[in-house]
C-alpha cells in the first residue's frame, strides 16, 4: 500500500457501506455527558414526545397483590424510601404470576439503598434498578448491567388531599408543576418498545415510508414542562447510554401511584401518558411483563458487541474492554443490501492485491473507551481502542482469526486503531468517511495530516432497530432530527497533551493549521468543529499533526445555505457563534477556535510530565465551559484583557507567550475592535435607511450587501481599550475576515514560522483547483 496516498486509491471500490434493513424488527435482535440539569434541559428542549398512550391490547385481568399496603403507607404520609419494599413486593408478585403462567422471565429488581453507583458522569443514584436474571445481591452494581431505572417521588399528603390532578408533581396539560424549570412546545417522554410489546409475539411494523404526513395539530400535546424528577431521569438515561455503547435507554418515574415510562435515544426522549396503577393495575402488569421478558437488545444494549468471537451477547458486560465488536455482514455484489447470509461479507479492495477483497471479521476492543460523549442527544460518540481483524477464508476460519490476533499481540501492534460509534444527523449528505476519502484524493500532499480510515459502516431506517420507529409520526410532526448509526474504523492517534516537548507541540499545531487551510482552500471543505480532542498527532520520523473528526465538516459553498450554523465544542467556539443569532460559519471562526485551543493548552498542559493533563478545568477558564451566553461574555472579557488568563500559563509554555500567544491575542483583539466597528457602522446605515423610508427618500444606495444573518446583538458588549495594533477604518472592514483574520495574518503572528510550500509535483494541480473554483 502506497503510504503517500495514506492507504487510499481512486480504485478503492468499497469504502462506506449503508445498511437500511439489517434487522427486520426488534425481536430479531435476540438469539431466540457530569451533565448539569441546565445542559440536559437544553438538550431535550424540542426533542420530547409526551403523553404517548400505552397500547391497550391486554385482555387478561392481572391481580396486583400488595397494592393495599402501598396505598396505606402513602395515605399515612410515608416517605418515598418507605415505598421501595412494597413496590418491589408488587412487582415480585407479578413476576411470580407470569412465571406460573409459563412465561420465561429474565429480570432482577433491587433497591440501591446506600450503594454508591459509579458512572461516567456521576449523576447520582436512581431509587431502584432492574437487572437481568443473572444478577444477584452479591453481584456488582453498575450502570452497564442495568435494564432500566426506577425513580420515586411522593407528594405531601396535605397537597394530595387539597388538590386533584393539578397538584405538584403531576404531569398536567398546563404544566403547572412547582418543580418545573423550562417550558417546551413539543411532545413528551417515551415508552420503550419492549414496554409495549410482548416478546413472545412478533409485531408487524409498517414502513416509515408509508406515513401520510405529520400528526394533526389537534392531537399534539400542549405546552409542557420539565420537572425535577424528569431531569433526574434524564441524567440516569445519560449514564445508561454512556455504558457499553447502548443505542437507547429506558426507565420509569413513579409519583405516588402515578407512573410514566421513559425512553431516550440520541434523537430525544418520549414519555408515556401517566397512569395510576391503583386505578389501572393492568398497565403496571403490562410494564412488569415487558421489563421481565425483554432481552439485552430490546433493553437497548448494542447488539454488535459480544464477549468473544464464538458467542453472541447473552448477558450484559460489565465493560467493553476485551470484548469484540462484530461487523455486520454485507453483500458486496449488491448496493446497500443485506442478505442475511453469513457467507456475504463486507470488504475493501487492497491496493496491489488484484481481485482480492480484504474482509474484516470484527474489531477487537482492547481497553476502556477513549472518549464517551457527555451529551444525552446528538452524535453520542464512543471511541474504542483496538484492532480490526481480517476474516480468514472459510477453510482456515477456525484458527485463522485467532492466529492473526495472536500475531498482533506478539508484535506489539495491538491497539493501533480506534472504532468510532456515533449518530450523525440523517439530513447531512456528507458522511465523515466519504469527506476524508475525498479530501485525501483531492489534496494528496496533505494526506499524512488527515485520519487514515480503514472502513466505515452505516445503519439506517429499520436497520438501527430503534423503538422510535413505532412513533415515527410523532417524530416527524415535531420536527425532531433524524439520525443514523455509523461505525468508523481508523488509525489511532495521540492527543496534543501527550506530546513530550514544546517544539513537538508547535510542530503538530502548525501542521494542523496548515492542513485546515489547505482543506478549506483546495479541498473546499470547512471543518467547523475545532477542539482539543480533534487536534491529534502521530510519529512519522517526527511529530506530525493530524486534524481529526470531520463529521460536522461542510463544503465551503454549502455553508451559507445551512439554516443551523452553530457547530463546535463549547470552550473553543468562536465569539460570533455563541451569540443569540449565530451567523454563517466562516473560515475565521475556525481560526479563532484554533487560537482558543492554544490558550487552553497553555493553561492546562504540563507537557512531558507524568500527568500532562488532569482534565480538571482551571478556574480562570471555567466560564468558557458555561452556556453560550456565559462563554460569550467570558471570551469578550478575555479578548479585551487577556492578562488574567495568561498569568496562569503552564511553565513549559512560558517561552511561547511572547513568540505566539501575545501576538495572537493582539490579532484577535484587533478583530474584536473591528467587529464592533462593523456592527456600529451597519446599525448606522440601517438607521439612515429607516429614516429615508419614513420620509419617502430614496435610500437604496445606502443598502448594505451583507447577509442579515451576519448581524448580531452587541447591546451588552463592553467598550474595549484601544488595541496595540492599528485598526482598519470601518468602511474597509468585511465581516468575512473582520479586516485582519486570515491564514497569512495568523501564521505571521507565530514568530519564526512561515507557511510551507506545496510540493513541486502538486503545484500545477493546485493551481488548476483554484482556477476551476473561480
Amino acid at each position: 500500500m502506497d503510504p503517500s496516498t495514506n492507504g487510499y486509491s481512486s480504485n478503492d471500490s468499497l469504502h462506506h457501506y449503508d445498511y437500511y434493513n439489517f434487522y427486520s424488527s426488534t425481536e430479531s435482535f435476540s438469539e431466540d455527558d457530569c451533565s448539569t440539569d441546565d445542559a440536559l434541559r437544553a438538550e431535550l428542549f424540542g426533542r420530547i414526545s409526551r403523553d404517548v398512550d400505552i397500547e391497550d391490547y391486554v385482555h387478561k385481568e392481572w391481580k396486583v397483590e400488595g397494592l393495599p399496603t402501598y396505598t396505606k403507607l402513602l395515605n399515612e404520609g410515608a416517605q418515598k424510601e418507605d415505598l421501595y419494599e412494597p413496590f418491589q413486593s408488587i412487582i415480585a408478585d407479578l413476576f411470580d404470576t407470569f412465571t406460573n403462567d409459563g412465561r420465561k422471565l429474565d429480570v432482577h429488581h433491587t433497591s440501591l439503598d446506600e450503594t454508591t453507583l459509579k458512572g461516567v458522569w456521576n449523576v447520582g443514584n436512581p431509587d431502584q434498578l432492574f437487572f437481568f436474571g443473572s444478577h444477584d445481591e452479591e453481584a456488582p452494581i453498575a450502570w452497564s448491567l442495568a435494564k432500566a431505572f426506577v425513580e420515586f417521588a411522593v407528594t405531601p399528603r396535605r397537597q394530595r388531599t387539597a388538590a386533584s390532578d393539578s397538584t405538584i408533581g403531576t404531569f398536567n396539560e398546563e404544566g403547572t408543576a412547582a418543580t418545573a424549570a423550562l417550558a417546551v412546545s413539543s411532545p413528551g417522554l417515551v415508552p420503550t418498545p419492549t414496554l409495549t410489546t410482548r416478546s413472545s409475539t412478533k409485531r408487524k411494523h409498517s414502513s416509515t415510508d408509508t406515513l401520510d404526513g405529520p400528526m394533526p395539530a389537534a392531537k399534539r400535546p400542549k405546552l409542557v414542562v420539565f420537572t425535577r424528577k424528569e431531569m433526574q431521569a434524564a441524567g440516569y438515561a445519560l449514564e445508561l447510554l454512556a455504558s457499553t455503547c447502548r443505542r437507547w435507554a429506558t426507565g420509569v418515574v413513579i409519583i405516588d401511584t402515578q407512573v410514566a415510562l421513559h425512553y431516550y435515544d440520541r434523537m430525544g426522549a418520549i414519555y408515556t401518558q401517566p397512569f395510576k396503577f391503583d386505578e389501572e393495575p393492568w398497565k403496571l402488569a403490562l410494564f412488569a411483563l415487558a421489563i421481565g421478558q425483554c432481552d439485552l437488545v430490546q433493553a437497548g444494549f448494542e447488539p454488535l458487541v459480544a464477549p468473544n468471537t464464538d458467542t453472541l451477547l447473552s448477558q450484559p458486560l460489565f465493560s467493553v474492554k476485551n470484548a469484540i465488536l462484530r461487523l455486520p455482514k454485507y453483500n458486496s455484489n449488491k448496493d446497500s443490501a443485506y442478505e442475511g447470509d453469513d457467507d456475504k461479507v463486507i470488504g475493501n479492495k487492497v491496493k496491489g492485491e488484484a481481485a482480492v477483497d480484504k474482509v474484516w471479521s470484527h474489531f477487537k476492543i482492547i481497553g476502556d473507551p477513549l472518549y464517551v460523549s457527555g451529551s444525552l442527544t446528538g452524535r453520542g460518540s464512543h471511541v474504542l481502542p483496538g484492532d480490526l481483524v481480517e476474516e480468514s477464508p472459510a477453510q482456515d476460519r477456525s484458527e485463522g482469526v485467532a492466529s492473526k490476533e495472536k500475531q498482533g499481540a506478539e508484535s506489539g501492534q495491538e491497539g493501533t486503531m480506534v472504532a468510532k460509534l456515533s449518530w450523525p444527523m440523517e439530513k447531512r449528505p456528507y458522511l465523515e468517511a466519504d469527506t476524508v476519502k475525498d479530501l485525501v484524493e483531492k489534496i494528496p500532499w496533505m494526506s499524512r495530516h488527515l485520519p487514515r480510515i480503514h472502513c466505515a459502516i452505516s445503519l439506517k431506517g429499520e436497520s438501527m432497530g430503534l423503538p422510535r420507529r413505532l412513533f415515527h409520526d410523532m417524530t416527524i410532526a415535531y420536527g425532531l432530527e433524524q439520525r443514523y448509526f455509523t461505525l468508523l474504523f481508523s488509525d489511532r492517534y495521540k492527543h496534543l497533551w501527550e506530546v513530550k516537548t514544546l517544539i513537538g507541540f508547535q510542530m503538530a499545531f502548525i501542521d494542523i493549521v496548515e492542513c485546515h487551510r489547505t482543506v478549506t482552500r483546495y479541498g473546499k471543505v470547512l471543518h467547523r468543529d475545532i477542539s482539543e480532542n480533534n487536534l491529534l498527532w502521530t510519529n512519522d520520523k517526527r511529530v506530525v499533526g493530524v486534524l481529526n473528526d470531520w463529521d460536522l465538516a461542510t463544503p465551503v459553498d454549502a455553508v451559507g445555505n445551512s439554516t443551523n450554523h452553530r457547530t463546535g465544542t463549547g470552550p473553543f467556539m468562536a465569539y460570533d457563534l455563541l451569540g443569540p443569532e449565530p451567523p454563517v460559519h466562516l473560515y475565521r471562526h475556525d481560526l479563532e477556535s484554533l487560537f482558543y485551543v492554544l490558550i487552553w493548552a497553555a493553561v492546562h498542559y504540563n507537557l512531558g510530565s507524568d500527568v500532562p493533563y488532569s482534565g480538571a478545568v482551571n478556574p480562570v477558564l471555567k466560564t468558557w465551559t458555561g452556556d453560550y451566553g456565559e462563554a460569550r461574555n467570558a471570551k469578550h472579557a478575555f479578548l479585551g484583557d487577556p492578562e488574567p488568563v495568561l498569568r496562569n500559563i503552564q511553565p513549559v509554555f512560558k517561552s511561547l507567550r511572547a513568540l505566539w500567544i501575545q501576538p495572537l491575542c493582539d490579532l484577535f483583539q484587533e478583530a474584536q475592535m473591528n467587529r464592533d466597528k462593523h456592527a456600529r457602522a451597519r446599525r448606522a446605515r440601517q438607521e439612515v435607511i429607516g429614516r429615508d423610508v419614513l420620509t419617502g427618500s430614496q435610500g437604496s444606495a445606502l443598502m448594505t450587501t451583507g447577509d442579515d444573518s451576519d448581524d448580531e446583538d452587541n447591546a451588552n458588549n463592553l467598550a474595549l481599550p484601544e488595541p496595540a495594533v492599528k485598526s482598519a477604518p470601518a468602511h474597509d472592514i468585511d465581516f468575512e475576515t473582520l479586516g485582519c483574520l486570515t491564514f497569512e495574518s495568523f501564521m505571521a503572528a507565530l514568530a519564526h514560522w512561515k507557511p510551507r510550500s506545496i510540493p513541486k509535483e502538486y503545484r500545477e494541480y493546485a493551481k488548476r483547483l483554484v482556477k476551476e473554483d473561480k
